[in-house]
């Protein structure tokens, strides 16, 4: 098992989280829908779940709700300029714009588990999650909080993995939050840019060489 990273406090004890496992593992078969997971070894669980069934969706599923909510932003701004591009750019330059838009963007944004399982950085997440995950072996031996809402869990000689809380209480694998957070600002500039282009090109004159290209030929 790795050493405890200093500061944090004294793990919990392995029978209590081998019990907090098993229960887990028995409601997710038990039941035919999905729950918050109320602990960092229930997080742990279905991130494991996730690495064993080698679904991209399920890594989704497994992450905190700040992650989720960033990945469900950029979906829906790079949605909506998909939308601008159709609707308002020249022929030349659509193409040019769509070619720019991850195809996972098509998606309806009540389903953010497609959009993210469709995503090509996506595959190489859960993979770099799967590599340090099967590390470890046997059940979660630890979790120890740094501050009040945070967490990390660890199987025996594999890497220790970071859990953090919302304020429902749901626990999620908060290591990919920062990424996905830079992901919606650029998302969100990007939209602006797609927004007053598409502004620009209606204002195009009638003899405008592009305004003809959309109109397309008599």
């Amino acid at each position: 098992m790795p050493s405890t990273p200093p500061g944090f406090g004294p793990a919990l004890g392995r029978g209590r989280v081998v019990a907090v496992v098993i229960a887990a593992l028995g409601a997710a078969a038990g039941c035919g829908r999905e729950r918050p997971d109320g602990s960092p070894e229930e997080a742990f669980v279905r991130l494991l779940g996730a690495c064993d069934s080698d679904d991209a969706a399920r890594l989704f599923d497994a992450l905190d709700t700040p992650t989720q909510w960033a990945i469900e932003t950029v979906h829906k701004a790079q949605r909506e300029a998909r939308g601008l591009v159709l609707s308002g750019y020249p022929p030349a330059e659509r193409e040019r714009a769509l070619a720019l838009l991850p195809p996972a963007c098509e998606e309806e944004l009540d389903r953010p588990r497609r959009y993210y399982r469709r995503l090509d950085d996506s595959a190489a997440a859960l993979a770099e999650v799967k590599r340090r995950i099967y590390l470890g072996s046997g059940q979660p031996v630890g979790s120890v909080r740094k501050v009040e809402g945070t967490a990390d869990v660890w199987r025996e000689g594999g890497s220790i993995f970071h859990f953090s809380r919302d304020d429902k209480g749901r626990w999620g694998f908060s290591e990919l939050r920062d990424r996905w957070e830079r992901s919606k600002e650029r998302a969100l500039h990007e939209l602006d840019t797609v927004t007053r282009n598409a502004a620009l090109y209606q204002r195009l004159p009638a003899g405008d060489p592009a305004k003809a290209a959309r109109k397309g030929p008599p």
